[in-house]
């Protein structure tokens, strides 16, 4: 065997998982050249990483995996199909119940705050108008007066009553602002607790991407994704709600119209034209 698979069986199966968090079983059987427990993708993506971390050339044990996978009748073991937000079907329940409470919350405060407005400001134009009336009966009382006493000691003087515009009164039509719910923006992450390998095609184009990392990837949420993922210990978050996962095995994953269903491998490949990857 080469010298760098010999290098990794002196740094030992502890180390290597403390450096690249794949799964002590999975290290042991690569070390041990056993692959029954995995599949050619899988341990492809797995001696990818050892290759990357530690600078060595593992040709020799690719062939191994090829040769052993080329004999094998079960390559790519069959995962039973589950949607994924079924385990957590409680948990997006209870948050829609909450969005939809303090969204009623807020509409409850909104009319209350408009009905307030409109109150006072009805109070006030009451007042203004009563105001104003009352200015007028005064200014015409006054203009009254004054003409009679003129008529009683000048008769031949036609006197002109002065005429009296109308006090002008605006009137508010108030329209106070509904405080509004505040809108989730579309969004699809992948957030992984550590290091990780992920495949990921776009179903509409067929453009093929693979990324090895261990901060959180974001895809746009508007079109369709295969996912392959290396384990499943991470959080994936869609439009604002999160699911948790902690499998130690490699996932795969269907994400159409912001739903995520959880695949197994033949209908990966069915999806994606017969290719396991």
């Amino acid at each position: 065997m080469s010298s760098g698979f010999e290098k990794l069986k002196s740094i030992g199966v502890q180390k290597i998982h403390e450096a690249t968090h794949i799964s002590r079983a999975h290290i042991q059987g690569i070390l041990q050249e056993n692959f029954e427990d995995m599949n050619s993708v899988q341990l492809a993506g797995f001696i990818s990483i050892l290759e990357r971390e530690y600078s060595v050339d593992l040709s020799e044990l690719k062939n191994k995996a090829k040769e052993h996978f080329k004999n094998s009748s079960h390559s790519v073991k069959k995962a039973k199909a589950v949607n994924v937000f079924l385990a957590h079907k409680k948990k997006k329940r209870l948050t829609l119940t909450y969005i939809i409470s303090g969204v009623a919350f807020v509409g409850l405060i909104a009319i209350f705050i408009i009905s307030s407005s409109s109150d006072d400001v009805v109070k006030v134009d009451n007042s203004v108008i009563e105001s104003a009336q009352s200015n007028i009966s005064v200014a015409q009382s006054e203009q009254n007066s004054t003409v009679v006493d003129k008529n009683s000691t000048l008769d031949e003087e036609k006197l002109e009553e002065p005429s009296s515009s109308p006090v002008p009164i605006e009137v508010v039509n108030p329209e106070a602002a509904a405080p509004k719910a505040a809108i989730q923006a579309p969004s699809f992450k992948i957030m992984p607790n550590s290091k990780v390998w992920m495949g990921y095609i776009d179903l509409a184009t067929g453009a093929r991407n693979q990324k090895i990392f261990s901060d959180e990837l974001l895809l746009d949420p508007a079109k369709e994704w295969l996912l392959f993922i290396g384990h499943g210990q991470m959080n994936i978050e869609i439009n604002g709600v999160t699911t948790s996962f902690n499998n130690k095995n490699s996932m795969r994953f269907l994400y159409k119209n912001s739903e995520l269903k959880e695949i197994d491998s033949k209908e990966f490949k069915n999806l994606n034209s017969g290719k396991a990857w």
